[in-house]
């Protein structure tokens, strides 16, 4: 029995350059782990059964649980044989872009490989994580990272080494699907792609450092989601160090200096059914016992 920790992530900038031929969107982020995690426990078999349990009953334990579709991922490593049994401990709210689902694939890519030895290294896995979701490939690794193509493209960053996260979540499920369909880019202006240096100059001295970034679907899900519009610029009257949507929402993060900051603008969302957790950077996403 393995016990792997798999930690959320938010998207400190995202931008959408083009629709790509294939029906993707071609995008530039940056991904910042956070010390918000999953838990699972998993047992690899040689019996060729998925069997997932989930103490969320909105997730489903089936073929289209992402568990699931890892574990048959890996059969390309370790035999059409190869089954699971996997118990999942939700922390990260579901359809919040908070990449929860994204981590516990790559938890189960990781924990296999290490539980049957697999002569793999995390860089060749990586091809295996784009099949299964955009964000993946990341959280094979965690940290800090620029994320280009369809966000499987990575380069490592400067990791952060300071600052509190307030993550809020108000009662809203957002499709990424939906999100990235609505958006329209004559609609939006963009700034020029991401250059490394400056990027690496301010994420050296963030939060302290004003950043310029930005996520371009608020453009598409803050119109048509009020609950969501309405918490980000509630975070943003409280002038933290930087505010913004992590990937399509619907969950909203504000970034301050100190934990007592965040802890008491917190305080806000404790009641009228938000989820709301104050967390710090993280260097990595996954961690196997």
């Amino acid at each position: 029995m393995m016990n792997v920790t798999t930690r959320a992530k938010v998207n400190l900038h995202l931008d959408i350059l083009r629709r790509r031929s294939d029906g993707f969107h071609e995008i530039e982020t940056i991904y910042q782990s956070i010390d918000l995690a999953d838990r699972m426990e998993i047992e690899f078999t040689r019996d060729g059964v998925v069997a997932i349990e989930c103490d969320d009953s909105r997730i489903p334990t089936d073929e289209r649980n992402i568990c699931h579709q890892a574990v048959v991922a890996m059969r390309h490593y370790a035999g059409t044989e190869l089954g699971a049994r996997v118990r999942l401990h939700k922390n990260i709210p579901i359809e919040s872009g908070l990449g929860g689902g994204s981590a516990n694939a790559a938890g189960v890519l990781l924990a296999a490989r290490e539980a049957l030895r697999i002569d793999v290294s995390v860089e060749e896995l990586e091809t295996t994580a784009a099949t299964l979701g955009s964000d993946v490939p990341f959280m094979l690794y965690g940290g800090t990272f620029l994320g280009r193509g369809r966000g499987e493209i990575l380069t490592r960053l400067e990791p952060l080494a300071s600052g509190w996260f307030l993550i809020v979540k108000p009662d809203v499920n957002i499709s990424t699907a939906w999100a990235y369909a609505g958006f329209n880019s004559r609609l939006t202006k963009h700034r020029p792609r991401i250059n490394l240096r400056s990027v690496t100059s301010v994420l050296a001295r963030f939060p302290a450092v004003s950043a310029p970034f930005r996520n371009a679907l608020e453009d598409v899900v803050c119109p048509s989601h009020p609950a969501v519009a309405n918490v980000l610029d509630a975070l943003i009257s409280e002038s933290p160090c930087f505010a913004s949507m992590s990937g399509s929402g619907s969950a909203v993060f504000a970034v301050f200096e100190s934990k007592a900051e965040a802890v008491r603008v917190a305080e806000r969302f404790s009641v009228g059914g938000f989820f709301s957790s104050v967390v710090t950077p993280a260097k990595r996403a996954i961690d196997i016992e």
